[in-house]
């Protein structure tokens, strides 16, 4: 009998089995074999405290030497294996999980003059993974056909129905403080998000509580970074023609928090400081 993955739990037992990448509209995306849907990866895991670049804005810089531009940015941080106690069973799991991730990167073959560049990475001794979150999507213009079907319906009775509101727009259910005109991106990377208002939305990344509320912008690093959360991703394939470069990397699709990030660790030592003297004739204490 076939092991059951309808959970698409990561560690299950020799994953590669049953999946192939398939291209898809933004790289080759990980489909279950004989199917055409997305298929989507489930695990819990801990958020590193190193290479955070979940914020409102990635941290991005518009003097970047790669000329990379501010629509085309990736929140990412590195996700490891649990260390709470609470969550022990998946800590055992992990290797299971690096284990499918380097299969899956294994399922394209490359030639030998090709550079691979893993979605895997070492940190101290110890193996975690990247995983990233598009912050931008350009505006799409629906067809006439559902524009004039989406009146029909907002002309009709008015009696809430769920045809209705699986039509409604996602940006509807959220509050102010995830418009685009207010998001708290840096002063340099302001004069860029003004630029994309008429050419892009911005996506809110699709990370909640455990109410099941999703995380307001300010709040990222304070609750997400060192946290134990309950991800589903899926893993991609991007081949870069100019560079010669495979490059595989898992992107988001949701995250819930499991267990609040732990505090750091604090020295009982105070440092000495001695503030500058602004002031003529002040002297020190």
């Amino acid at each position: 009998m076939s092991p059951d993955i309808s959970a698409s739990y990561v560690c299950v037992p020799n994953l590669v089995q049953y999946v192939e990448f398939q291209t898809g509209k933004n790289g080759d995306v990980l489909i279950r074999k004989n199917a055409d849907t997305e298929f989507t990866l489930k695990g819990v895991f801990l958020i590193a405290r190193n290479d955070f670049y979940f914020t409102p804005d990635g941290n991005f810089d518009p003097a970047n030497s790669f000329s990379s531009r501010f629509q085309d940015t990736k929140l990412s941080c590195r996700l490891a294996a649990p260390t709470s106690p609470d969550y022990q069973l998946f800590n055992d799991d992990f290797p299971k999980c690096v284990n499918n991730l380097r299969s899956l990167e294994k399922m394209i073959k490359p030639n030998k003059e090709t550079e691979l560049m893993s979605g895997l990475t070492e940190h101290l001794g110890k193996t975690q993974f990247k995983i990233s979150h598009a912050l931008f999507e350009p505006k799409t213009v629906p067809p006439p056909e559902e524009v004039e079907e989406n009146m029909q319906q907002k002309t009709g009775d008015g009696e809430s129905n769920s045809t209705i509101a699986d039509t409604m727009d996602d940006s509807a259910s959220l509050g102010p403080e995830f418009a685009m005109e207010s998001w708290p991106v840096s002063a340099r990377c302001l004069p860029h998000l003004q630029e994309l208002y008429e050419t892009h939305d911005i996506c809110p990344l699709p990370a909640f509580d455990n109410n099941d509320r999703l995380i307001v912008l300010d709040q990222y690093e304070a609750m997400l970074r060192g946290a134990t959360v309950e991800v589903d991703f899926t893993y991609t394939h991007y081949f870069i023609k100019k560079k010669n470069k495979h490059i595989y990397s898992a992107v988001l699709r949701r995250m819930k928090i499991l267990q609040k990030p732990s505090a750091i660790p604090t020295s009982p030592y105070k440092r000495v400081r001695v503030s500058a003297q602004h002031d003529k004739g002040k002297r020190r204490a």
